[in-house]
């Protein structure tokens, strides 16, 4: 994806447990994902929230291993969005320890 002024960036917020995400106001959207991943949800997954910057949009994705960082930018990218650069990197980390 090309960089332009129409392109969103999806920023990082935390990466938490899927029980924690349950009792907070993103439950709805760690539903969804599990929804759409077609997924069981295990109070012990992990999984990452980012930001729309500019907006008031969350995206949830759960933290599997290494393929987990493609998947979140292939569906960041389907949304006209990017993955900031810094939070990316915090990612890479993040599956590195797993």
């Amino acid at each position: 994806m090309e960089c332009n002024e129409n392109t969103f960036t999806a920023k990082l917020i935390s990466i938490i447990s899927v029980e924690e995400g349950l009792k907070s106001e993103l439950a709805d959207c760690i539903k969804i994902r599990a929804h759409l991943d077609k997924r069981e949800l295990n109070k012990n997954d992990k999984v990452a929230i980012l930001n729309i910057i500019g907006t008031t949009s969350y995206q949830a994705f759960f933290m599997d291993g290494k393929e987990s960082i493609s998947y979140i930018k292939s569906k960041l990218d389907e949304m006209g969005t990017l993955l900031n650069h810094d939070s990316e990197e915090i990612l890479k980390k993040y599956v590195e320890r797993l």
